[in-house]
């Protein structure tokens, strides 16, 4: 009986532990599975971050990427203007030689058919005429003479007419192929056109975006003023030495007069933080007339990082102006202005919302308060 209980017992144990070790492996297989799971999630989730930031560039590395494609398409569509103009050109000249031609082709037609009505009324002198009617040897070679000459003369009429109609021919070929090119052109430039401005509209629609998302635009605020930090070595070394060329500064903005923004630390009317702004903020519309607030030097005008397309002036003593966020620039480098010169149209390129200007004062590169020189 006791060998019974004990082989039970051995047998109850053997079963309880094959049980357990059972219970245990498929718990553990489903801890596995479920851990295999989550590991691939945990991936899946991996290769969706990394794939969007492949795909995801902040929105001002997008805008600046559309702006230097503008500014390419700009600078296309400018050359091809200039091809166009330079086709005109050679079109007028063409049509100016072609009418030459013409009244030279006309002009010797009229003699050679004066010619010929002389001698069909006249009747044609021939040798045989010319023998009889000469008086004696030397007359008889002299109207010889004569009569070779008009008919050598004759022949080099013929020549020369032909070679103005060629020379019409080949201006009317030259002629169709400028006009053939001056459509090709025009066609090219109506492309580039309309590139511009969806590359533009891109642009606007990601400008709308930065201004609805705080973060993008603090990071644009940011960077514009640790830009304008540095952009204080530069100015220094383009300046010359220079007295001040006197006087006030005139209002850079003619007919628009609203600060949308102040120079200085204030509360962001949209981020509600305090931010430090380097210059002044002017509302004015896109393509609006921007002017040179006193006589000076032209220092720059081109790109400008953050800044967009920019104008600064170097007026003596010192003192540079800055004007930025411009559609296009009216002035180049090394060029006298004079005050209220026009020298850009305001625009909203760069790190910018919308269309403004945005005005700085700059003494010996570090900025200062615009609105203190202003009158």
């Amino acid at each position: 009986m006791n060998k019974i209980m004990t082989y039970s017992l051995t047998l109850i144990l053997i079963f309880s532990l094959s049980l357990s070790s059972l219970i245990f492996a498929t718990n553990v297989e489903n801890d596995q599975k479920e851990l295999n799971s989550i590991s691939d999630r945990i991936e899946d989730v991996k290769d969706l971050l990394t794939q969007g930031q492949k795909k995801e560039k902040s929105l001002s590395e997008q805008i600046s990427d559309l702006e230097k494609k503008i500014e390419a398409t700009e600078k296309e569509i400018k050359s091809i203007q200039s091809d166009i103009r330079q086709t005109e050109g050679k079109i007028s000249e063409t049509v100016q030689k072609l009418e030459e031609t013409q009244d030279e082709i006309d002009h010797k037609n009229d003699v050679l058919n004066a010619r010929l009505r002389v001698m069909y009324k006249n009747g044609e002198v021939g040798l045989v005429e010319v023998l009889l009617g000469s008086a004696d040897f030397q007359e008889l070679m002299n109207n010889i003479d004569m009569v070779k000459r008009v008919y050598e003369q004759d022949v080099e009429l013929l020549k020369y007419l032909k070679t103005k109609y060629s020379e019409i021919d080949l201006q009317k070929m030259n002629l169709e192929n400028l006009r053939n090119d001056l459509t090709s052109q025009r066609n090219n430039e109506k492309t580039k056109q309309v590139e511009l401005q969806v590359s533009r509209g891109e642009a606007a629609e990601l400008r709308a975006a930065v201004k609805k998302d705080n973060n993008q635009l603090e990071k644009q605020i940011d960077e514009l003023n640790e830009y304008a930090k540095e952009l204080a070595e530069k100015i220094r070394q383009a300046q010359s030495s220079q007295a001040y060329v006197g006087g006030t500064l005139t209002w850079p903005a003619p007919g628009s007069s609203r600060i949308t923004s102040p120079f200085g630390y204030r509360i962001h009317p949209i981020l509600k933080v305090k931010k430090f702004h380097t210059g002044i903020d002017i509302g004015v519309p896109s393509n609006s007339t921007i002017v040179a607030v006193n006589d000076g030097v032209v220092i720059h005008s081109n790109w400008l990082g953050g800044y967009g397309k920019v104008v600064m002036i170097d007026h003596g003593g010192g003192i540079v102006t800055l004007y930025a966020h411009n559609n296009s620039l009216l002035v180049k480098v090394g060029q006298q202005v004079t005050k209220g010169q026009a020298i850009t149209k305001s625009g909203s390129t760069g790190n910018s919302t919308g269309p403004h200007l945005h005005f700085e004062v700059r003494e010996n590169g570090d900025y200062v308060d615009p609105m203190t020189h202003l009158k």
